[in-house]
């Protein structure tokens, strides 16, 4: 099993980046999303609410570094020693 984080820094790729994330997990890797320095665009919360329900069901780690209900807080410099222990680091933007 290998470890994915997937870093989405956009507001315009929040959705595919979701999506994206979502299809990595289907080989049975531990995926962790991290949302950064900012929330969703309200013009795609409901196509990111279903990636979000979906991931939760699935075991998709959430993470971001600002308060976010449904997500995990982690500070920016944890999140520098956090993604060490990652095989793979994607960042979609």
């Amino acid at each position: 099993m290998k470890r994915i984080a997937v870093l989405l820094a956009e507001k315009e790729g929040y959705s595919e980046g979701l999506r994206m994330a979502a299809g990595l997990s289907l080989l049975d890797d531990k995926v962790d999303v991290y949302l950064l320095n900012g929330d969703f665009a309200q013009a795609d919360l409901t196509a990111i609410e279903n990636h979000l329900s979906m991931m939760r069901t699935v075991g998709i780690g959430l993470y971001s570094n600002f308060e976010k209900e449904g997500f995990d807080f982690i500070s920016t410099s944890d999140l520098g020693k956090d993604l060490l222990k990652y095989e793979y680091v994607f960042s979609y933007r």
